[in-house]
């Protein structure tokens, strides 16, 4: 299967786990649209959360939101009021991140062979950048900011009046 066609699909995967987990866990509406192509080197968000992947392709889900949405989606979760970014909250995000990069494992394995993830990363903070190899980063006073050599394959969605994006990096791994 051509790679950009596998994105597609897993693009596919991501907006159905994400539907679901915003449907069952989060309990907030959630409104999507098709995945597209993002050739931005760099992608400005407070939060991203984010967990890798490796086997015959490997490849990061990133979920990437503004703070006030990671809080709303932890006092969601936690069934609390949150309104300081804590580590309770840090703690949610990597839990929604790890949840859907689970859900898209399974179906990735079924199609594609076994595919491990690495524990969920997720930072946040103003004013701070995470670089690729060969890439420039620019510091932006007010959102942290991912670079990648390689095109996202970005999943928009938007959740009350807050978007935010899941990003695909792909690549097949060498035989």
């Amino acid at each position: 299967m051509a790679l950009e066609n596998m994105m597609e699909t897993i693009a596919l995967d991501i907006t159905e786990a994400t539907k679901t987990l915003f449907e069952t866990m989060i309990l907030m509406d959630l409104k999507y649209d098709e995945a597209s192509l993002v050739d931005d080197t760099q992608i400005k968000t407070d939060v991203i959360g984010m967990v890798s992947f490796v086997g015959k392709y490997h490849g990061v889900i990133a979920v990437f939101l503004s703070q006030r949405l990671a809080l709303k989606i932890a006092s969601n979760m936690l069934m609390a009021e949150l309104t300081q970014f804590t580590t309770e909250v840090k703690d949610a995000i990597g839990e929604v991140s790890n949840m859907i990069a689970g859900n898209v494992k399974t179906k990735l394995t079924a199609r594609h062979g076994e595919i491990q993830l690495t524990i969920p990363i997720v930072i946040a903070g103003e004013g701070l950048s995470i670089t690729a190899v060969n890439n420039s980063p620019i510091v932006n006073d007010a959102s942290l900011s991912c670079f990648s050599k390689d095109p996202w394959l970005m999943t928009p969605f938007v959740s009350g009046n807050e978007k935010f994006n899941i990003g695909l990096l792909l690549k097949e791994s060498n035989k």
